[in-house]
């Protein structure tokens, strides 16, 4: 870590703003369990008081806001939870600090904060009659029916309100963090639920039964920042479908509010800090007082798939896996570096960060600083293969009131910075590195097998300490003699210990920034160590990683106290599971998509020739598949509209991408046998995914995660997912497969339809196979209703029913099909007469006379009428896609005929 001076303050009190901001709202989530309002409710104490010191009034003189009486009562029920961290005196000032954002006392500029941090969470300028209006409306809910029709009213999906969308069709389940179908959003058609009260009661009283654990067990969080990170942690778990407001953030969850106000109110605090300014708050409308932080890490791609061997199966997790974690130590690097908290993270995944952040001089100083030293290192451990691009982009008070102009500005200006940095790579690196680094021969030439990485290519460079797969690293023996004496670096020597490590059901991951002494082995390697941690970077960003098996032995090794450790559980939502003893403990959840590898008879990783099927079918195919949600960089600038372009709904909406492909994915692949035993998840986060297996199975796999996908999205007309499949031997190079499947994915992405004015009214939302992009989606309707892919899937399932094995019609047909397409394609380019249609007559004439059951006579007549027509499907016409009938049979036939050949076990490759 660099050494400078300490810019930014550390006192209690700049930890209370922050935990005030992430409980400020409590009290809403409280008051939706009390089966009473505030006159008669038996949970609150000293009400008419409370009311006094902490609620606004209304133009009659009616007090407003009553939430906050549940917020202030919140630190009396839960007192024993903030013993250990502060005194009595300090939780009483942290609970009116919390609860005093309505009704700030003016001469309390901490209060102010955090009254300033909800209004820009919110994105709503209360200073405005519009604005005091928006709130007391939220307020008066009550007075449209019964006083507690708020207690009925369920959260909205983000993904149904993009672009002011007015039909709400879907609620969310008032529930736990839970990867399961009951977690996703529920058809309703009534705002109002009756059992909804009950089911609030019921998900408090589950909350405040794991508060009251958390502060009975032995190795409790007994410092501010302990306490606090555990309850962001249990406020994730417990209030992710709790709406902010009923009014107007009803698709914003309560978790998503209190996280973006707790960031904001960290960076006001800071900001005017630096400006001598925290005796009074005043910040002009066009001031910029935040700083937005995004990163992008280019030739993850390269990085990921360049590599060779028969191993690349068995270490491609450990690589894409390595880069999950090197992400994850920069972003923290970065936190500690600038002083910031867990809250400041807006969005991290799928190679990319965003963090909110004061605009301070000590900011951007320290970020310059820090950038350069995780470039050095970048460079110190990969070469010039990978880069991060990191800039910032002021944030103005107009901006997060969506006046003028608007955050989803501030998303465009930062990607367009850091798109510009991407295409000058290195240019801070040069400007601080050796010259002769970049400019100067580096390898010495040789192409023995000790002069090159085994498994990525690389050239030994003279200073580096490399060593031999089984006998220098201490890794378990290797997967086969061939691999045995195998030389690699030190950085691929740890992406394949990372990869043997996730073998294991990994059950927790603990991070420190130190390592656990009692936890490292003492077998020397190089003279040194082998480490049972994973230090990506060298940035002191410390993970273990314990499997199912290990947990006894990780807890009796467990012989001394260690502190400032968080311990997260790995795709489930428990946590407290596993404790260290010690002073600083912070307990939580992770999501890891694709944590689960196939495996052989031995329990060891399947080779890609493994993942192709049994050894009784000689027929054996890899598929190589790549999916991605559509426009979402659009959805970030353009899809709220400027009154609801606020960091918490881009919060909710990221996190809940996040959910789908990080988590919801894994149980997807558990709940089959075929995708457990022949697909391997090598990446899934943020909103795209890469999977390799059986080529058949994997298509299958793609089509149900495009179905739970547009389940999750609410069905959502703006919501599509694209992707493409390259078909390729077992034996086929990796690298070159991600690339065809990418080119794959390209052609769904640019596949649309467009009126008779050339105006686009279909786009994406589409999978490529055989390199015909298909629209699968809710907005490709063609026919009947059904998609593109729908019609080829129709038609592939009736071939293989009616040609071939003991029918009486030969599987040459399927080929001829493929000649006839060949032939119009000819015959169309040449602007010849279309001879294929009387072929083709003649040939399904022939199929028709052969055939045995009505039911086939029909399919061929039907097909003999579509094909001469060439615009009907089933007799109707072909309308909403740019394909004829022929060109949608032919990827039919070649679909049918991989999936005929694949299952006949007695024909040769």
């Amino acid at each position: 870590m660099m050494s400078t001076e300490q810019a930014t303050p550390t006192d209690k009190t700049r930890e209370l703003v922050y935990l005030a901001g992430l409980l400020h709202d409590i009290g809403k989530f409280y008051q939706r369990a009390d089966p009473d309002g505030a006159p008669k409710s038996k949970w609150l104490e000293d009400r008419e008081g409370l009311e006094k010191a902490l609620c606004p009034t209304d133009k009659n003189g009616r007090y407003t806001h009553k939430h906050v009486l549940w917020t202030y009562q919140f630190f009396t029920t839960f007192k024993d939870l903030f013993a250990d961290a502060l005194t009595s005196q300090q939780t009483a000032k942290l609970a009116r600090l919390a609860a005093a954002h309505h009704h700030p006392d003016a001469t309390r500029i901490d209060e102010k904060i955090i009254q300033l941090a909800d209004h820009y969470s919110s994105g709503i300028d209360r200073t405005t009659e519009s604005g005091l209006v928006d709130e007391y409306a939220e307020q008066n809910k009550e007075g449209s029916g019964n006083w507690d029709d708020f207690k009925k009213m369920r959260m909205v999906s983000v993904f149904e309100t993009l672009f002011d969308a007015k039909v709400v069709r879907h609620r969310l389940p008032i529930a736990s963090v839970s990867l399961t179908q009951s977690f996703f959003p529920q058809l309703s058609a009534d705002d109002f639920d009756q059992s909804a009260p009950q089911q609030y009661y019921t998900l408090w009283n589950k909350f405040a039964d794991e508060l009251t654990t958390l502060s009975k067990v032995q190795n409790r969080p007994r410092t501010v920042s302990a306490l606090t990170d555990t309850l962001f942690f249990l406020l994730e778990k417990y209030v992710i479908t709790v709406p902010s407001s009923t009014q107007h953030l009803p698709d914003v969850s309560l978790y998503d509010h209190l996280k973006s106000t707790a960031a904001l109110s960290l960076c006001l605090y800071d900001y005017l800090d630096e400006k001598n300014q925290l005796s009074r708050l005043a910040i002009e409308p066009d001031e910029a007082p935040l700083l937005m932080i995004g990163g992008d890490l280019s030739g993850i791609q390269a990085f990921i798939y360049d590599i060779i061997g028969r191993s690349a199966a068995k270490n491609l997790k450990g690589r894409s896996f390595y880069l999950q974690l090197m992400l994850d130590s920069i972003v923290q690097y970065l936190l500690d570096g600038l002083k910031l908290k867990r809250a400041n993270i807006v969005y991290s995944s799928g190679g990319g960060f965003y963090l909110l952040a004061p605009n301070t001089r000590f900011t951007r100083d320290t970020l310059l600083q820090l950038q350069q030293e995780i470039a050095a290192k970048l460079r110190d451990e990969q070469g010039v293969k990978l880069f991060l691009a990191i800039d910032c982009q002021p944030v103005t008070q107009n901006q997060l009131y969506g006046k003028d102009k608007t955050i989803g500005d501030v998303w465009s200006g930062l990607t367009e910075k850091l798109a510009a940095q991407k295409k000058r790579r290195f240019a801070l690196t040069l400007a601080t590195s050796d010259y002769a680094y970049f400019f100067e021969p580096s390898e010495v030439g040789g192409e023995s097998r000790n002069s090159r990485d085994a498994i990525t290519g690389e050239e030994f460079r003279p200073d580096e300490k490399t060593g031999k797969r089984e006998k220098d690293y201490p890794i378990g023996p290797a997967d086969d003699e061939r691999e045995a004496n195998q030389r690699v670096r030190k950085p691929t020597f740890e992406q394949i210990r990372l990869g043997r490590t996730l073998r294991e059901n990994v059950k927790y991951v603990v991070k420190v920034h130190q390592p656990i002494s009692y936890w490292e082995p003492d077998e020397p390697t190089f003279g040194e160590r082998t480490d049972r941690h994973f230090n990506p970077l060298s940035l002191n960003q410390y993970y273990y990683f314990i499997g199912e098996k290990q947990l006894d032995k990780f807890k009796s090794l467990a012989k001394g106290s260690v502190d400032s450790v968080l311990i997260q559980s790995v795709n489930t939502a428990e946590t407290t599971g596993f404790q260290l003893s010690g002073t600083n403990q912070t307990y939580g959840f992770t999501l890891y998509g694709g944590n689960t590898i196939p495996r052989d008879s031995k329990g060891e990783p399947k080779y890609f020739e493994e993942l192709t099927g049994a050894d009784t079918l000689n027929f054996k195919r890899l598929g190589v598949l790549r999916m991605d949600v559509d426009n979402l960089g659009f959805l970030f600038k353009n899809g709220f509209s400027d009154g609801k372009r606020t960091f918490s709904r881009y919060s909710t909406l990221s996190r809940s991408l996040d959910y789908f492909f990080k988590g919801y994915l894994n149980q997807i692949r558990e709940q089959d046998d075929d995708f457990r035993e022949y697909t391997f998840i090598l990446y899934a986060g943020g909103d795209d995914l890469f999977i390799v297996g059986k080529w058949d199975v994997t298509l299958r796999f793609a089509e149900r995660i495009q179905a739970e996908f547009a389940a999750w999205t609410c069905h959502s007309n703006r919501m599509g997912i694209s992707g493409g499949i390259a078909v390729v031997p077992p034996k086929f190079p990796i690298a070159k497969a991600a690339d065809q499947s990418a080119d794959e994915e390209k052609r769904a992405k640019n596949h649309d339809l467009k009126d008779s004015a050339g105006k686009v009214i279909q786009e994406k939302n589409s999978m490529s196979l055989f390199g015909t992009p298909l629209g699968w989606g809710a907005n490709w309707k063609v026919n009947n209703g059904l998609s593109e892919w729908q019609i080829v899937t129709e038609l592939k399932e009736n071939l293989k029913q009616h040609i071939g094995g003991e029918k009486s019609i030969p599987k040459s047909l399927i080929s001829k099909i493929g000649t006839l397409y060949s032939m119009q394609q000819e015959q169309a380019k040449n602007q010849q007469n279309p001879s294929w249609r009387w072929l083709s007559a003649y040939d399904l004439g022939r199929a028709r006379e052969r055939a045995k059951s009505k039911e086939a006579k029909d399919f061929f007549d039907q097909l003999k009428t579509d094909l001469f027509t060439n615009r009907t499907y089933r007799g109707q016409p072909l309308t909403g896609t740019n394909y004829d009938f022929l060109t949608l049979l032919n990827v039919a036939a070649r679909w049918a005929e991989l999936e005929m050949r694949s299952e006949d076990k007695s024909n040769n490759d």
